[in-house]
Order: structure tokens, then sequence, then C-alpha cells
């Protein structure tokens, strides 16, 4: 039976790109799918063959430094976000979905409006999952993950959520909103690298990195001759590290390693100066494309490159740029994937000595062949929509 699916994101790389191989799945088999998010994504949305809908988003004009590291300016900024989605998807009312697949960072509209509509809902979690027994919140802003009490700022938030929820008529306290665990949930890791991951029941399907298959081709190859290749990114939003870039530059010259390098916005590439012949600088490549022929990956920890290097079986060394980041880099650490370094230690001396370690280390790449079987076998973007078709079979 064919369905209409709302697919709702905010404009940012991490939270889209892990739902389009699933939407152009869902569209191959016949189902309607309709995508809610901002201009910046919109052409990515589109090329999947989805409708796209678009609001008026400011997540791309927010302060990057506060979206970073100040925790009430990120979760007032994302509950405005819903705010606008929710000021825009009212056009659907005469054509409304069979299912809501809203990501969890604008969590606070998504299920606002499936209690609005009386339809089912089901979240994409491309980090961590929470439950009862783990909190992904609470691993960011509590060191190592130790419970310390949530902050202060989240009684402004539970004010602002519930503001949005009287708007549209819904009658539901703040914290059942925030904190309830949704009747389903995809959830972009697999099992093994979640924390406490054998607590998390049936309404959580673990299904990997959905990735295009095949394989996005960039026309991206090694050059003929190079030496192995090292992928040096920071991601699509907290980017803003020049020094970093730099250092890097510095860290690879005259090694026999291939970079590329990717800057994204927090940088023109030109200002990099020359480059040494065994470097490329670009603003933006798929890293699927780089991370099957690359032999180490350089990265701020975002699940989502973290997951395609597991993906490759590629080992990695993280400088998170964000607070968002750490939880990812300390379970890389912990779990023997790579290493892991604090902004304010690296240089260039250990960014190529962590480099070299990891990739030497026989331990490392053990854990990675483990891993790496994991992530395939938790089904990826096929069993993804495999179990979007199955939840929403039972409302039908």
């Amino acid at each position: 039976m064919a369905r209409h699916f709302l697919f709702m994101a905010h404009p940012d790389h991490g939270h889209v790109m892990p739902t389009l191989a699933v939407v152009r799945e869902l569209l191959a088999r016949g189902h309607r799918v309709t995508y809610l998010t901002g201009d910046s994504m919109s052409a990515l949305v589109a090329a999947t063959g989805a409708t796209v809908l678009t609001y008026d988003s400011k997540y791309r004009e927010a302060n990057r430094v506060h979206v970073a590291n100040d925790p009430l300016y990120l979760f007032s900024l994302l509950v405005d976000e819903s705010q606008a989605m929710l000021e825009e998807v009212d056009r659907l009312e005469d054509d409304l979905p069979d299912a809501i697949v809203y990501d969890i960072s604008i969590l606070f509209g998504g299920r606002v409006l499936a209690r609005k509509w009386g339809v089912p809902a089901v979240q994409t979690v491309p980090m961590f999952a929470s439950n009862a027994h783990f909190s992904y919140l609470n691993s960011i802003y509590n060191e190592e993950g130790r419970s310390a009490g949530l902050p202060t700022w989240v009684d402004d938030i539970f004010l602002k959520i519930e503001n949005l929820a009287v708007r549209h008529e819904v009658r539901v306290p703040p914290a059942e909103l925030w904190w309830e665990i949704q009747d389903f949930s995809l959830v972009n890791i697999p099992r093994c690298f979640q924390f406490a991951g054998q607590s998390f029941d049936e309404r959580f399907a673990f299904v990997g990195p959905c990735l295009p298959e095949p394989a996005q081709d960039s026309g991206w190859r090694p050059p003929a001759g190079a030496g192995p290749v090292a992928l040096v990114s920071l991601g699509g939003v907290f980017n803003q590290y020049p020094e970093f870039f730099r250092m890097s530059v510095q860290a690879f010259t005259g090694t026999r390693w291939h970079v590329v390098m990717t800057v994204g916005d927090g940088m023109d590439p030109d200002d990099l100066g020359e480059l040494p012949p065994n470097m490329e600088v670009h603003r933006w490549l798929p890293h699927e494309a780089v991370l099957p022929h690359a032999t180490v990956a350089v990265t701020h920890g975002g699940l989502g490159t973290v997951m395609m290097a597991m993906h490759a079986g590629c080992p990695m060394v993280i400088m998170p740029t964000s607070i968002i980041d750490w939880p990812t880099a300390r379970q890389v650490r912990d779990m023997n994937l790579g290493r892991a370094v604090h902004r304010d230690e690296v240089s260039a001396e250990w960014l190529i000595g962590a480099v070299e370690e990891v990739v030497a280390d026989q331990d490392v790449q053990e854990s990675l062949r483990k891993m790496r079987r994991e992530v395939h076998a938790a089904g990826g973007t096929r069993r993804a929509a495999d179990e979007l078709e199955r939840y929403t079979a039972r409302f039908a």
C-alpha cells in the first residue's frame, strides 16, 4: 500500500543527509514523500524526487560559535525552527500525510504536529538515542557522561515549548513533549556503538548509516601514484577554524600522505596559499566518495562522518569543534577506533604523530574490522525503509 510521508528536518547537513537515501528508496517503492526543510537544503532534497516545501529558516544565519557552545542559544533556536516549520506546513491540511518522519533536533515541531493532525510519527536520530538509562543531553553537558543534573536553562526551554504547543492548540506538558520516548525511532548508528545500547527496546531501530546505494559518485579518485589518502574535514557547520586547516597543511607537508581537505565555509581555500603537491583542498566533497579510498580520517567527530568512516573501516583522529561532538569522540576513543584530542591541545606535530600511530595500531585495526561488520549488518537504507513501512502499516 502506497503511503504519503512528510519528512521534516532543519537545514543542517548532518541531519538532512542521513535521510536522503531513505527518501529515494521510499519513492522507488511507490510511496509519496513531501520534505520540509530550509532553502539551503532544497536542491539536495529535490534531487531525490521528493516534493519540497521550504520554510523561513534562520538556522544558517545563526551565530556558529553560540550554536556550538551555548546550549540555551541552540535549543531556543531549534524551538524557533520548529515554530517556523509549523507555520509553513499548514498548507498540507488538505493533503495530510499518512505519517510524519521528523528529525530529533526539531522534535518539538514534529511532536506537536503529530498531535495536531492525529497521524503517526517516526523520529529520525542521526546521533545517540536517549532513554531512561542514557541521556545524550546529559552526556554532552556533563563531562564524561557523569550525571550532574539538568542545567537551569532547561526551564527557559520548557516555557518556549509550552508556548509553541498552546499556539497550535496542543495541551500537553512541555516535559512530556520533550522527554517522552517516541513510539518509534530510526537511529543512524549500530546498537553496539550506542551508549547503553542493550537497554533500548523495540521502539528503537538501530539501522546504522543510510548511504546512497551505490555510493554517490562525485568523480573523485586518488591521483595516479598518490600515497595513502587522509581525509581532513571539520564538517559543514562548526568549521570556522582556519588555524586548524593551516596546521594541517603544516603537519602533512612533505609526508607520504595524499591529503584531501574540505573546509566548507570555515575559510577561503585561497587563503591557505600555495599548497604542497600532496594536498588538495575543496569547499566541499562528498565524504562517502573519499572514505572508501582513505586510510585515515581527521575529523571533528560529527556522527555522519564517523559512521561513514566506520562503514569504510577507516580509523579516525578526532578534534571536536563543539560540545555536541564530545560524546562521539569519547566513544571512538573508548572503543579503540581512533584518537581524540581537545582543540587547545592539538599541534601539527601531535596531529601527524596521531595519524601515523592510529594507522599502525593493530588493535585499532581489529576494532575497526569488528565495527565495520556491525555497521554493515545494521541494514542501512533498505532496512530503514522496511522499518518505516512496517511501523506505518499498523495504522493503515
